[in-house]
């Protein structure tokens, strides 16, 4: 939960404060729930009329007291509060409020809004007269007091409680988001913990072994959680995704955001046969390539993709529940079984239709027929695989449902225009 520390913790209140002097002419200070100084943006020094009052600890005692029971009236109204503190001078309090708790205020005043006169010497002097303040001295700081309009007043007031209302609600924000971000890390470092410790057992058994930058099937896996909805999966799977980076490439944070780069497309790619909408899939995609230009941190990129997985997620939460349902269905299966040998009939069958009407719906949705669509599935997969340096030609036809090496070559080459092995040797070469 945010508290007063919190918010001044980075100074953007402090700087506000300052120009809010230097506009209006008016000071203003943080104070506590109590009462208490809590900051002030430049060295406070109390007017005479405040220092008389504040030279005991009586004095300084109601003053805490006005100002804390004006922070509580201020946060009950949930606005600005102008009030005269026990001395009789005109103050206001913007109340610091998150999640429902009275954090503080930001406090100014110490000024009267008429020439003091006979009355208000008076008035003073009666409001004071057991604190021991020589009425001659009170007096003389009464006429030195700040003469202020009620119009002067009243805007400045609500110039201030704009600022704490903005300043309170960006801090929460911020701390939500650092949150987020501390058990971001804190999950990645358990997950980069096991990798080390699975790494270690299988150079024991096969010194020879290579860890690329992840696993083909750890992929698929993810694409198959984003297109199921199942977010606590998707999180899991990137998390372990983000462990063999670290593990491999820890110091090029180059390399590591292109490959989390082309991860983010196919998430997004997920997303949209899950029945995201395409084009905000595409905005989200734009944003988060701006955003990831930005990042100069092996732990704002991960907290980078992890936010992305969550915003891809939320756009097939969604998505509406049509025939598109029932096509989307289909899609994720085919995804989540390329090594299987699929017929239309075993496709269909999840859905409980006919051959024939799941092939009218999913031409009439995607344009291509299922086994069509089923090839380029596979093909799409089997270029990721080749991409990692552990998997031959062979092993990725197999792994996308090829059991014949020769026909996955063609298959590959009449939809890529070159065999699967002058592909690979390209993307190693890019690389």
């Amino acid at each position: 939960m945010t508290n007063l520390q919190d918010i001044l913790a980075d100074g953007a209140l402090s700087r506000v404060l300052l120009s809010f002097k230097e506009t209006t002419g008016i000071a203003a200070r943080v104070m506590s729930p109590d009462g208490d100084l809590a900051l002030a943006p430049t060295a406070w020094e109390d007017c005479s009329f405040c220092s008389l009052v504040r030279a005991s600890g009586e004095g300084r005692h109601r003053c805490a007291a006005s100002y804390a029971r004006a922070a509580r009236q201020a946060s009950s109204i949930g606005e600005l509060y102008i009030f005269q503190c026990h001395a009789g001078l005109i103050c206001w309090a913007a109340p610091l409020v998150a999640g429902g708790e009275l954090l503080g205020s930001v406090l100014c005043g110490q000024v009267t809004m008429w020439q003091p006169d006979d009355f208000f010497v008076d008035e003073a002097t009666r409001r004071t007269g057991d604190l021991g303040i020589d009425p001659r001295q009170l007096e003389s700081a009464a006429a030195r007091l700040e003469q202020v309009s009620p119009r002067r007043v009243q805007s400045a007031a609500e110039l201030l409680f704009a600022i704490a209302t903005y300043i309170v609600q960006s801090e929460d924000l911020a701390l939500k988001q650092r949150n987020e971000i501390y058990l971001q890390q804190r999950l990645l470092g358990e997950a980069i913990q096991e990798r080390k410790r699975l790494e270690q057992e299988l150079n024991a058994k096969a010194p020879s072994s290579a860890w690329g930058m992840f696993s083909p099937r750890q992929e698929r896996e993810l694409m198959g959680a984003v297109r199921s909805g199942r977010r606590n999966d998707a999180k899991r799977m990137l998390n372990e995704l983000l462990a063999d980076i670290f593990l491999t490439q820890p110091t090029r944070l180059d390399i590591i955001k292109a490959r989390l780069l082309e991860l983010a497309v196919f998430l997004s790619r997920a997303a949209v046969e899950a029945g995201a909408e395409p084009q905000l899939m595409l905005g989200l995609n734009y944003e988060a390539v701006q955003r990831l230009s930005h990042l100069e941190s092996f732990e704002d990129v991960c907290f980078w993709i992890v936010d992305v997985l969550d915003k891809f997620l939320d756009g097939t939460a969604s998505a509406p529940e049509s025939n598109s349902g029932l096509v989307r269905e289909c899609i994720r299966f085919m995804h989540d079984n390329l090594d299987a040998k699929l017929t239309v009939a075993d496709i269909a069958a999840r859905v409980h239709l006919s051959p024939s009407r799941l092939s009218h719906l999913f031409k009439e949705e995607t344009r291509m027929s299922v086994m069509d669509y089923l090839l380029k599935a596979r093909l799409d997969d089997a270029k990721r695989l080749l991409a990692s340096p552990g998997i031959t030609v062979a092993q990725a036809a197999e792994q996308v449902g090829f059991a014949d090496p020769a026909h996955f070559s063609r298959c590959f080459k009449r939809a890529e225009g070159i065999p699967p092995s002058a592909y690979r040797q390209r993307v190693m070469i890019a690389e």
